[in-house]
């Protein structure tokens, strides 16, 4: 669920997306390769489910909201903003502003950031070219940055 709702927002379609990654994972259980070693075996089958959830809330995001999932951002939202940290973000502050992307924005974001693919790996998984990825990685770190400002300098100032 953790996986699936880096990618989706909706808490109901992403319990539909980690019900469907688990369908999924029963259907291929053989073609998964089982090591002798407990530990290896769980490490590896946690990252062949992780990747079958990415893969499958990735399909959801494109079949339910083909058009909102390539909404871009106005022009006015793509002006940089520099960023001090001073605090250390919590993983759920995180969370916070990684919902408040566009769904294609965040889709890169943690494809990218999190899961470790290449811009030329998303671009086959989204089926957008390589440079439209590397766009909407950078577009969706500015607004982190812009998110960033508006959540936690308001509530700085305040603290101060």
């Amino acid at each position: 669920m953790a996986v699936v709702l880096r990618y989706i927002t909706s808490e109901m379609e992403a319990e539909e997306a980690v019900n469907e990654s688990f369908v999924k994972a029963f259907r291929k259980i053989e073609a998964f390769e089982m090591h002798a070693d407990e530990e290896a075996l769980e490490k590896t089958f946690r990252s062949w489910l992780a990747r079958i959830a990415v893969n499958t809330s990735i399909d959801l995001l494109r079949t339910r909201k083909p058009t909102s999932f390539l909404e871009d951002t106005s022009d006015e939202e793509m002006k940089s903003h520099t960023v001090v940290m001073t605090d250390r973000l919590g993983v759920e502050d995180i969370m916070k502003l990684l919902t408040r992307l566009p769904d294609i924005q965040r889709s890169i974001f943690n494809l990218f950031e999190i899961e470790g693919y290449s811009h030329e790996e998303i671009g086959t998984m989204l089926h957008i070219p390589e440079s439209t990825s590397r766009t909407y990685l950078t577009r969706a770190k500015q607004r982190l940055r812009k998110l960033y400002i508006e959540e936690f300098s308001v509530s700085h100032n305040i603290h101060s």
